[in-house]
């Protein structure tokens, strides 16, 4: 462990990241909101503006990013996932450094980062596709680790900053953020025995939040500038007070059960570190407390949500990895029955046998069929440059993989077709099928039943060109 530069590490975890996830590399699709990114991404390169010309209720820090990846990097989908997969072991290297400075531990800290990467690469909707979580908890270490290594009142503003990123990305930062702080400027000094100068508190707090606030007041200035103000305002602002998401106890508890069950190991170490009355350095109470209460912040996130989607637990994994790593801290001694999970022989091992069974989760993904892909592959010869096509109520990556634009601004399918998302961002769904009709797509995919609101304009002008099977359909217009 000693031998391991930092520059190794970074490389293991790299390494790691993307054998893990390698064979989920290969499909189109494995979520909708993932294929919505891309898209729009995609087509913000083209010069369209998003909340104007693209409509999605997402702040537009992950759409910043993707536009960024695919600018760089090309549109392959392939690639893209295996930038998610980088993006994800430098994510736990953070994990790592941070580690160090909380734990003063490298083998605890390089568990840390392992946990991490394992929990969000096992199950597929619990980080295997491109997720708002998964980019912004990078931003979140990041920040942890500006206000635990650097010196001087200046770091409040740069970690603010770090986590003003992540704030663009999903809003769920400003709890993470704001207990991280308010640890560090308030408890810690208290935890220490110091007393608190209440003037430099009140200025680390306002460089702070101008930090976390600017990369937000950039946005709007942005859109104020040009002229689309309020637009990203009826976006931004007001349409998430539109989405109501009451919290069932019931159901909010057995998606919790459900999740902590998958990763029972993990919680497992978790709560062992949790409970366990040895002190295995000095600072053990200060730095549990601080996990503790970061993983509360990041539950109450999930659990006000209202939401039930795997991928909003990625937030708790953060301060559950730290934590759980230190069950391999080097100066904990753990009893018999439980020791030779500390002892260097069984920590390879039981590494490679994950390895090898997690990755053979996504195998699946790549022998099964891609018939978004093969849609696009039929069509694609058939297609004019001016030719529109509309994906309906399938898959939107079609878009994506054929280098076409959507017909509609509501890239996302399901934002014309699910009563909630009309309610909540307005939207005159008949006049919205008729503007997709006046322009006469070349071609129209269904699933499952014609789509209702366009069965008759079907009907009348399209004749079926192909059919794929459960019940996916390609229409060609013939008048």
């Amino acid at each position: 462990m000693k031998r391991m530069t930092e520059w190794h590490v970074l490389m293991l975890f790299v390494f790691l990241s993307v054998i893990l996830r390698f064979f989920s590399f290969f499909p189109s699709v494995i979520d909708h909101d993932e294929s919505t990114y891309l898209e729009i991404a995609r087509e913000m390169l083209e010069g369209k503006l998003l909340y104007v010309d693209l409509i999605d209720i997402k702040p537009p820090g992950i759409f910043l990013i993707l536009a960024g990846f695919q600018a760089a990097f090309g549109h392959p989908v392939f690639v893209m996932r295996l930038l998610v997969a980088v993006w994800i072991g430098l994510t736990a290297f953070m994990i790592y450094k941070s580690g160090k400075l909380m734990f003063n531990d490298s083998r605890s800290s390089l568990a840390g980062g392992i946990i991490y990467i394992f929990f969000i690469s096992t199950w597929s909707y619990y980080g295997i596709s491109i997720t708002p979580e998964t980019f912004f908890n990078l931003f979140t270490i990041l920040s942890l680790y500006i206000l635990l290594k650097a010196k001087g009142i200046w770091k409040y503003l740069f970690a603010g900053l770090t986590a003003g990123f992540g704030f663009i990305i999903k809003y769920f930062v400003l709890l993470d953020f704001g207990v991280i702080l308010f640890f560090v400027v308030f408890l810690q000094n208290r935890i220490d025995g110091k007393s608190l100068n209440l003037f430099r508190a009140a200025i680390t707090l306002l460089l702070a939040g101008f930090g976390f606030i600017f990369p937000f007041l950039i946005c709007n200035l942005y859109y104020l500038m040009q002229g689309h103000f309020e637009e990203f305002v009826n976006i931004i602002y007001l349409s998430p007070q539109r989405y109501p998401s009451p919290v069932n106890p019931a159901k909010m508890s057995i998606f919790l059960l459900e999740f902590m069950l998958k990763y029972l190991p993990v919680f497992f170490f978790y709560f062992y570190v949790l409970f366990d009355k040895k002190r295995i350095i000095k600072a053990t109470d200060r730095i549990n407390l601080l996990l503790v209460m970061w993983s509360v912040s990041s539950l109450i996130a999930v659990v006000i949500s209202g939401n039930h989607y795997g991928h909003y637990t990625i937030q708790l994994m953060l301060p559950v990895s730290l934590l759980a790593g230190t069950f391999f801290h080097s100066r904990r001694v753990l009893p018999g029955y439980l020791s030779w999970l500390n002892t260097k022989k069984a920590g390879l091992t039981t590494l490679v046998l994950l390895i090898l069974i997690v990755s053979m989760l996504k195998v699946e993904y790549f022998i099964r069929r891609d018939i978004p892909r093969e849609i696009a592959r039929y069509v694609q010869p058939l297609l004019t440059p001016e030719d529109i096509i509309y994906t309906g109520n399938y898959h939107h990556i079609i878009y994506y993989l054929l280098r076409k634009d959507s017909p509609t601004p509501y890239v996302h399918r399901s934002l014309l077709l699910n009563q909630r998302h009309l309610k909540a961002l307005d939207i005159d769904q008949d006049a919205e099928f008729k503007k997709i009709m006046r322009l006469n797509p070349a071609f129209i995919i269904t699933q499952k039943d014609y789509l209702w609101p366009m069965k008759d304009y079907i009907r009348d002008y399209y004749m079926l060109e192909k059919d794929f099977g459960q019940e996916i359909r390609l229409y060609r217009r013939i008048k």
